[in-house]
C-alpha cells in the first residue's frame, strides 16, 4: 500500500484537459488535482515542457505548471502562482 504524502486534499478528476503550447493545445487526461498541483497523463509521443500552461477542462482559463516528475506517459504538476 503507498502511503499519501500530500498535505492537501486530492480530487480525483479524470476529465479531458489540454496542455497549451506554443503551436496549439494538445489533449490530456486529468488523473486528479488538488489546489496545489495536478496527475495528467499524455499520449505517448507528445513532448511537454518544463513548464507550460494546463487548462483543466474546456473553456477553462489555464493556469501556469511546473513538472514534479515523469512516470512514462503520466506526469505529477505543481501549479506556479499566477502574476499580476
Amino acid at each position: 500500500m503507498t502511503e499519501n504524502r500530500r498535505s492537501v486534499f486530492r480530487k480525483n478528476a479524470f476529465t479531458i484537459g489540454s496542455v497549451v503550447l506554443a503551436h496549439g493545445e494538445a489533449g490530456c487526461l486529468v488523473w486528479d488535482v488538488t489546489e496545489t498541483g495536478a496527475q495528467i497523463e499524455v499520449e505517448g509521443d507528445q513532448v511537454v515542457p518544463a513548464t507550460f500552461l494546463l487548462r483543466l477542462i474546456e473553456g477553462a482559463e489555464p493556469r501556469p505548471a511546473a513538472v514534479a516528475w515523469r512516470r512514462g506517459r503520466r506526469i505529477g504538476l505543481t501549479f506556479e502562482p499566477v502574476e499580476g
